[in-house]
């Protein structure tokens, strides 16, 4: 099971404007898969948990879920059941909802498959600073659908003063924030600065973004459109 950190590091005086102003750290993972999802608030750090070295950290550790919470802006996403996951799995929901999983998925990817006539929300949710939380939610058709959703390596990380729960729908982003790609890493180490923003300013592997950034386009990365549909149909048979 691989883990993953990153650290960031902020002044006092940083730390102690945020506190002052009300900000909290909220926390995206990004996924590869076909269109029409969403990405969801994965962790949040309230004013408390803020520090001049303030880690996140989290491990290849899943688990799949179905809900019948709508994908809406600013609209949380409660699972009505929950499973564990790998990478490989396939989660099939059965004529009454309920989830199982076999070994017949696609590479390195969580796959469902619904069964049922009823359309659902379904996703992935993972170990984040010791809590599993949900990431990313898709629609799902009944009768036979099918959704793949790979799990990659890049997080975003925003500071913001919105009062938002994990488990939300967020479209569009809530203030300028930060992209950070971990792929072949296990740790990186950001700054911020509340006059200068993300750094370090060399790094290839973070991208700033500004508030109200589409964050479906930034965290749902495309698969290839061919490859996609011939898993999806893979899965069908």
């Amino acid at each position: 099971m691989t883990n993953f950190s990153t650290k960031i590091k902020m002044s006092s005086s940083t730390v102690a404007t945020l506190k002052e102003q009300g900000y909290s750290l909220y926390g995206f993972k990004a996924v590869q898969a076909s269109g029409g999802g969403a990405p969801l608030v994965w962790f949040k750090y309230d004013q408390d948990k803020l520090l001049q070295n303030t880690n996140v950290e989290w491990t290849e550790s899943f688990s799949a879920y179905n809900s019948t919470s709508q994908i809406i802006s600013g609209g949380q996403i409660r699972s009505n059941n929950v499973i564990d996951a790998n990478l490989d799995d396939l989660i099939t929901i059965d004529l009454a909802g309920n989830l199982s999983h076999s070994k017949r998925g696609v590479k390195r990817a969580i796959s469902f498959l619904n069964d049922a006539a009823q359309q659902f929300t379904v996703g992935i949710s993972q170990l984040v600073n010791g809590k599993t939380n949900e990431l990313c939610a898709f629609p799902i058709l009944g009768s036979q659908a099918s959704r793949v959703i790979t799990p990659i390596t890049k997080i975003a990380l925003i500071f913001s003063t919105d009062t938002i729960k994990t488990g939300t729908v967020i479209t569009k982003a809530m203030s300028s924030g930060a992209l950070i790609d971990l792929t072949g890493v296990g740790s990186r180490e950001v700054t911020f600065d509340v006059k200068e923003g993300w750094g370090p300013k060399e790094g290839s592997w973070l991208t700033t973004f500004e508030a109200f950034t589409n964050m479906s386009r930034l965290l749902i990365e495309s698969q290839d459109s061919n490859e996609v549909k011939l898993s999806e149909k893979l899965l069908e048979l």
